[in-house]
């Protein structure tokens, strides 16, 4: 793939960027190679996510730019997930006679594989998408937050516009029955209606999700059928037909009239909650099913807004280093998504959100990256989360079609709350029930499958979370693994709940969790060795001995690099047999210690070596930046007073993992996360997720200035004589005061203010080296 960094042409477009962010998206990027990114119309956090769906194994978010042919155009779909295909709702599909032949509709192939369809290059931008079908067809779709607009425009000599809705098929083929389809004439319209719905299951997660369909044509077809397998039924156009559907396939087939234009457009409101709200959503917000291009242009605008809370001064700056920051940006507002006033499970006044997929990769970068630049919907989030624990008891670790899924690691819900409260994000949120909710993650026990924490009492009896530990209760339903990596995670966790213990002035639980949160160290075994350093995160066994894993530990000599690139993690998932490490290496969760790395730094053996280790660990291949446990590691230069080899290790990861290419990914999306990763290095800053804390890198543009849309005051970040060979911070001002810390705080960004960046070629500066420049530690009396 090609190599992308700071390139600067000379090419000033800074007006152009503050007017119409969205010219510069790119939706392609990440749609091969396992990016699973979603590619489709959609608003920031819409419920509605229309794309179409590719006959291709990689399709976990529809489209895939690999060639496979299109199976239809669907409603509703998850970004950048791992796991199975998610979602892919209700698709359409625009037949000609070369499906239908002699356009009768009892010829038209209707299983989903075998009705595929060739296609050309797709385009998109943001609230649009638009591919041209290889039978001549051109569909175009547009949205608003839980409707779409599709629009297709079928050869001039088409004698019947033919057209297909599949009630049954998602993406991965997990319809549940519980299913309807109406058909009736709509008097609003005086075209056709069809409603309808069905019972699927989650991707991720356990359960099953119930959704509904509003569709309306704008004229009477001029011939219906329903098909169920392969059966037909005819449909007359002024009658009502009402079927229960419990098998699949399942859907409509119509013809319409050409008329003067061969263009059909067709309106879909989607409502998770029942076919009536479907059908208000559709009218409310697409009252005019005509008005495709002003549908369009009100979704773009919408996206401008969000965007637009960041400015930047692109002046020298090329078009493709700003097409991959706007486009990163765009990714980070897909998901989750924003269906409060649609929720059928409990009444509730609070706003509900639904696909975090999940918080363990989110809760590091996206989340964070809101709390600047929209905080009204990270408080929305935030009150959200608290009302699930509410009506369901707990926190969720990963979520999704209003399902619980599986818990990656640890209750990491903790960490995303800890960020909000510590960066003052308090609109609506009642944070005395937000706190209960973090301790009973940290006290009762739950099924860690898809909520709370595993192996609590162990933990509290030895300081550790023991390998195959048993002590659930209730037992533990799913894989008892990953006992290395849940106890970092824990430990930080504790640490958020100890900061929110400490705003809420709840004096003896600060110091109880900043305890807890040093139990890290509990699995520090200093004898552990690997390439000429010693002491490393090792699981241990409930008796204190350090745990060797046969498979790979051979001769019981432990692998600090098992789940690295350089060893490979293929048993390093939620598989049954999966290790103590989840989706990194000892090597990597090593590092993972956010709260205190000043005790960590000594416990390594001091700054040099620290440096050297970490120097190590990126050239020895041990560092895996698809996941997200590498993202931190770029930053940590900063602890030992190194920003100057900060700079350098992230511009090499940005210049070598990512791209504006189509496999310009490195992994997954995970809902934004690795786009968030490339917006906060172009920012210059890096959060600390969990605290109030950024650690200073260096801006990828001369100026950036971010307004809080809560109280309107602007963050502003200039970097004088920033160029290709002047990257490296020289000195620094803040708000007209020298500043040398390595790291800014949160409030830079609620009062508004100025850091100028004064940039140089030099390594050697001395600024941001010294040891009252390093960022906050526990043990250096930082959050106390």
């Amino acid at each position: 793939m090609k190599a992308l960094g700071v390139v600067f042409s000379g090419v000033v477009v800074a007006s152009a960027v503050a007017q119409d962010p969205a010219q510069f998206v790119n939706h392609f990027i990440g749609t091969s190679n396992g990016g699973h990114v979603f590619a489709g119309a959609t608003l920031p956090w819409g419920s509605v996510k229309v794309v179409a769906d590719s006959l291709s194994g990689d399709n976990q978010a529809g489209y895939v730019s690999d060639g496979t042919n299109i199976t239809g155009i669907s409603q509703l779909h998850d970004d950048g997930t791992g796991g199975g295909a998610s979602l892919g709702n209700f698709p359409f599909l625009p037949f000609t006679s070369t499906q239908c032949a002699n356009n009768d509709l009892t010829k038209c192939t209707v299983d989903h594989t075998l009705r595929a369809i060739g296609h050309g290059d797709p385009t998109a931008s943001p609230g649009y998408f638009s591919i041209p079908l290889n039978n001549g067809v051109k569909a175009e779709v547009t949205v608003t937050q839980h409707a779409a607009l599709h629009r297709f425009t079928y050869p001039n000599d088409t004698k019947q516009l033919l057209f297909l809705l599949d009630a049954t098929t998602d993406l991965s083929g997990s319809f549940q029955g519980d299913g309807q389809v109406t058909v009736s004439p709509n008097p609003t319209t005086n075209g056709t209606r069809v409603t309808g719905g069905g019972r699927f299951t989650p991707s991720f997660g356990e359960g099953t999700y119930q959704v509904h369909f509003c569709f309306d044509a704008p004229t009477t077809f001029v011939q219906g059928k329903y098909y169920e397998t392969s059966t037909f039924t005819n449909l007359d156009p002024a009658a009502t037909f009402d079927r229960q559907v419990e098998t699949h396939p399942a859907g409509v087939l119509f013809g319409f009239a050409p008329g003067t234009a061969a263009t059909l457009n067709v309106r879909i409101g989607i409502s998770w909650t029942s076919t009536a709200k479907a059908c208000t959503y559709a009218e409310e917000e697409i009252p005019d099913i005509s008005a495709f291009d002003s549908v369009q242009a009100a979704a773009r605008a919408t996206w401008n807004k969000v965007l637009g809370t960041v400015e930047v001064d692109a002046t020298g700056v090329s078009a493709e280093t700003q097409e991959l920051f706007w486009s990163s940006l765009y990714r980070t507002y897909i998901s989750p998504t924003n269906i409060t006033g649609d929720n059928p499970l409990w009444n509730s006044t609070e706003p509900f959100w639904d696909s975090f997929y999940c918080i363990w990769d989110s809760f590091r970068v996206v989340h964070p990256l809101y709390a600047i630049t929209a905080p009204t919907a990270q408080a929305e989030v935030v009150r959200a989360l608290i009302d699930i624990y509410r009506n369901t008891g707990w926190l969720p670790d990963c979520r999704m079609s209003l399902d619980k899924g599986f818990t990656q690691g640890g209750s990491n819900a903790d960490s995303l709350l800890s960020d909000s409260f510590s960066k003052g994000i308090t609109v609506g949120i009642d944070w005395e029930t937000g706190y209960e909710a973090m301790v009973k993650d940290a006290t009762v026990e739950g099924d860690f499958t898809v909520e709370g924490r595993g192996g609590i009492a162990a933990r509290a009896a030895v300081g550790y979370v023991p390998v195959g530990d048993t002590s659930d209760n209730p037992p533990n339903e799913g894989p008892n693994t990953r006992s290395a990596s849940r106890l970092l995670e824990y430990a930080y966790n504790d640490f958020g709940i100890g900061l929110v213990a400490k705003g809420l002035g709840k004096t003896d639980d600060v110091a109880h969790y900043f305890n807890k949160s040093g139990d890290w160290f509990n699995l520090w075994n200093p004898n552990a060795s690997n390439t000429g350093f010693s002491g490393f995160i090792q699981p241990r066994n409930a008796d204190g001995s350090f745990f060797f894993d046969p498979r790979y530990d051979l001769n019981n000599v432990f692998r600090p690099d098992h789940c690295s690139p350089v060893f490979g993690h293929t048993d390093c998932f939620l598989n049954s047999d999966g290790g103590e490490f989840y989706e990194a290496s000892s090597w990597e969760y090593s590092w993972y210690v956010p709260q205190d790395m000043a005790s960590l730094v000594k416990t390594i053996g001091g700054p040099d070596t620290f440096s050297s280790r970490l120097d190590t660990f990126f050239s020895a291949g041990f560092h895996d930046i698809g996941d997200e446990p590498g993202f931190l590691p770029t930053y940590l230069y900063n602890y030992v007073g190194q920003p100057a080899k900060t700079v350098d290790r992230v511009d090499s990861i940005i210049k070598q993992f990512y791209s504006t290419a189509i496999n310009g990914l490195p992994g997954n999306d995970d809902s934004g996360a690795m786009g968030a990763y490339v917006v906060w290095s172009h920012l210059g800053f890096f959060p600390v997720a969990g605290q109030a804390t950024y650690l200073l890198n260096r801006p990828y543009f001369p100026k950036i200035s971010i307004t809080n849309e809560v109280n309107g005051k602007v963050a502003t970040i200039t970097a004088q004589g920033l160029s290709a060979e002047n990257i490296y911070i020289q000195s620094a001002t803040l708000n007209g005061e020298p500043y040398t810390k390595n790291w800014i705080s949160h409030q830079l960004f609620t009062d508004g203010g100025t850091l100028e960046l004064v940039m140089g070629s030099s390594k050697n500066s001395t600024w941001g080296t010294g040891q009252t420049d390093l960022p906050p530690s526990l043990s250096t009396g930082g959050f106390v």
